[in-house]
């Protein structure tokens, strides 16, 4: 059993960017009195994000969890092996290029979903997808080869 999780090194800058634009917002709501409303919800909206980023830091949370059985995404239901019709390396365009592994299950097949599945589902990234992006480049060689030895990965570039 393998477990690879999100990159600290990156999590630990999103918390300095958050601290960084939680002050900058109480820094600017102390010179703008008159729209101190307004300044409070933008302040409570990124006390929000920070507490968020803070606790995934102090918590590490597991990006993948792969096993003889098959694969677990997240905190998403646990892929069996026999389920999954093709895996795909992808390189995502846009504002950012961004590397996934898109896994695909069969036709028919369904298990249990999160809303952000629902949600993400006619989207690039698919229901089922490793963000390679978020990870160290040793865990990226890492997951590709746990991930090869049980189905192949089509390379899509």
């Amino acid at each position: 059993m393998n477990s690879f999780y999100y990159d600290h090194e990156k999590l630990q800058k999103l918390v300095l960017l958050n601290a960084i634009l939680l002050s900058m917002v109480i820094l600017i709501g102390n010179g703008c009195r008159e729209y101190m409303w307004v300044t409070s919800v933008v302040a409570v909206l990124c006390l929000i994000s920070f507490s968020a980023s803070l606790y995934i830091v102090i918590f590490p949370q597991r990006l993948a969890l792969i096993d003889d059985e098959g694969i677990k995404i997240d905190h998403n239901a646990k892929l069996k092996w026999d389920d999954i019709s093709k895996a795909e390396h992808k390189k995502l365009k846009g504002c950012l290029h961004r590397e996934i592994i898109l896994i695909r299950v069969k036709d028919g097949v369904t298990y249990r979903r999160s809303f952000m599945q629902y949600f993400s589902k006619h989207s690039p990234y698919g229901e089922f997808s490793i963000p390679l992006y978020a990870m160290t480049e040793e865990d990226k060689k890492n997951i590709t080869s746990e991930i090869s030895k049980h189905i192949a990965i089509v390379s899509e570039d």
